[in-house]
């Protein structure tokens, strides 16, 4: 059994799984919007590689009729995993699986605190330099 940074058991298969839940169309949207609070509401407790594994299930709901939910738990739990070193570019393919190349004005403070990243990584300014 792998442990993740706190020493605990790794919750990344767990959310492999709630990923495909909020990927799949059969699933009730009841169900999905349960599997994404689940996410939401342990998202402080991620380490960096479930913070990312997280990012990934939600972007599963991109094209989905519940993405608005998706869009909405990833700006809650955007400013916590943005402080691991290395998010901040699954989080950007998940803003991208959920939102386009727009800059929503509801993630302004969001893409502050990417800017700021930015300056010390070429290839999240390059990414950010894509939005419209």
């Amino acid at each position: 059994m792998s442990v993740n940074n706190h020493g605990l058991p790794s919750r990344v298969p767990a959310i492999a799984e709630i990923g495909r839940l909020l990927g799949d169309p059969a699933v009730a949207d009841a169900d999905k919007y349960a599997a994404l609070q689940l996410l939401v509401q342990d998202h402080a407790d991620l380490d960096e590689v479930e913070a990312q594994s997280a990012l990934w299930a939600i972007a599963q709901m991109g094209g989905h009729e519940q993405a608005e939910q998706a869009r909405e738990a990833l700006l809650i739990c955007a400013p916590q995993w943005l402080q691991m070193r290395d998010a901040a570019l699954p989080f950007m393919d998940c803003y991208q699986a959920l939102f386009g190349l727009q800059k929503a004005d509801e993630a302004s403070a969001v893409f502050a605190q990417l800017e700021i990243l930015a300056l010390q990584d070429a290839e999240l300014s390059e990414r950010l330099a894509q939005l419209r």
